[in-house]
């Protein structure tokens, strides 16, 4: 029996976790301190690259048929499994390691120092696979039970930072902090978190008896609502705690025990217990939709040769593994490969919104193409030091900015579409021509 209401609000709020995850706890309160009292300007910035972004990605993806292969089916038919295959390895090497490795870090050595990280992420991962084997009802059981503890702990920390702030947010000397907390929201990685649980959201959906476009759009657009109302909702606050130390933290602390301490001076020892059972909430919950993802895509890529299951064990063993790496060693080696993908997954969404009143395919794929040498070009200096390349994308317009993807994308959108243009001229030419003959 289909409840509307009480749907919208689990699987909003299963889809809040999903996003909420590493990242997300230890990015803002970082970039609010960069931006101090210009931090309302930077709260903008991350909302539109960590927050807008993802859930519009949802709902466009919702919109062009429940799928990112009829997404993006017009840049090149295997176009969806290239970039959905470059996502799910990411999130596999990357993403879903680093939550366990947040968890020992953030959640239990800041309160037991002496715990060694190995039982930590060993359990950590024992819960996700748990959580991930049910199938059927990892949603709901999200949305239902998880996020609702981890959303009530986090609005009390914060509340307690606005009305008991650490201090009074300065100036700093930060450019621009919009820019740079737009930057910032790459590293919350949820853009591309959107390609990978879309269809895992939708296919809940229908499964829930929302069937019809009408009704799988609608019921998208509720739960994409509940989700960016407790996340603009949290991301502000955190940013603001961030901005509240600016006056007292040097701008090159280390993220984590920059929230250590603001949690600390608000509540005191015993706010660590809370921040601890947050950030094992927050990345148990992102570790679990990642994990969910990964397993579909490869039992569905592998027809079932790699089931889900099976992909599930593999994925959970390799985050063991890797997450004792810790935190630093994987967001140094994340960084290039964020700025590969991410600007790649903003020009499919952007263009996709209007991607079935296209001029032509070619606009489409060549927006794209254009996007993925760049940002390709723009990760290879940022892993290895070029300086012909560096200073070949130094002279692309906005580059200083973090942006020298978005004139190229435009070059590419309008030449493609001029371009296709001619291609269907000379198509309707030569049609012309054989019927007079």
């Amino acid at each position: 029996m289909k409840k509307p209401l009480r749907d919208s609000i689990i699987i909003g709020l299963a889809l809040f976790a999903t996003f909420f995850g590493a990242g997300n706890l230890i990015f803002p309160p970082f970039l609010g301190l960069q931006s101090g009292a210009d931090w309302f300007s930077g709260s903008i910035g991350f909302i539109i690259s960590g927050v807008i972004f993802p859930i519009i990605a949802i709902y466009i993806i919702a919109y062009a048929g429940g799928t990112v292969d009829q997404l993006t089916k017009k840049v090149h038919p295997k176009f969806s499994q290239w970039i959905l295959l470059g996502i799910m390895l990411f999130s596999s090497f990357i993403a879903i390691p680093r939550t366990g490795a947040v968890t020992h870090e953030l959640g239990i050595q800041a309160v037991f120092p002496s715990i060694p990280a190995a039982p930590i992420v060993i359990i950590f991962f024992a819960l996700t696979y748990y959580f991930v084997n049910d199938r059927n009802n990892v949603i709901d059981k999200l949305g239902a039970f998880l996020t609702p503890a981890l959303v009530v702990i986090l609005i009390a920390i914060i509340i307690n930072g606005v009305i008991n702030p650490v201090g009074q947010p300065v100036d700093t000397e930060i450019s621009s902090s919009f820019v740079n907390a737009f930057l910032g929201g790459y590293q919350t990685g949820d853009l591309l978190v959107s390609f990978m649980v879309a269809s895992v959201f939708i296919s809940h959906i229908v499964g829930k008896g929302y069937r019809s476009e009408r009704e799988r759009n609608k019921m998208t657009a509720f739960a994409g609502l509940v989700a960016f109302i407790f996340l603009v909702l949290i991301y502000s606050g955190l940013l603001y705690l961030g901005a509240s130390a600016s006056g007292m933290y040097p701008q090159n602390i280390d993220r984590a025990e920059l929230l250590l301490v603001i949690v600390e001076t608000i509540l005191g020892k015993g706010g660590l217990y809370g921040l601890g059972i947050v950030v094992a909430l927050a990345c148990l919950t992102t570790s679990i939709g990642l994990t969910t993802a990964v397993a579909q895509f490869f039992d569905s890529l592998t027809k079932g040769k790699l089931s889900y299951k099976t992909t599930a064990a593999i994925v959970c063993v390799l985050g063991i593994v890797i997450a004792l790496l810790g935190v630093d060693r994987i967001i140094f080696i994340a960084t290039p490969l964020y700025l590969a993908i991410y600007p790649i997954c903003i020009v499919v969404i952007l263009v996709g919104i209007f991607h079935r009143r296209l001029p032509n395919t070619a606009a489409f794929q060549g927006a794209v193409l254009l996007t993925v040498i760049i940002s390709v070009a723009e990760a290879m200096t940022a892993a290895v030091n070029i300086p012909f390349l560096t200073r070949l994308i130094g002279m692309i317009p906005l580059s200083s900015n973090g942006f020298a993807w978005l004139i190229p994308a435009l070059i590419g959108f309008v030449g493609g579409a001029m371009i296709g243009k001619f291609k269907e001229k000379g198509k309707a030419k030569e049609q012309e021509h054989s019927v007079a003959n």
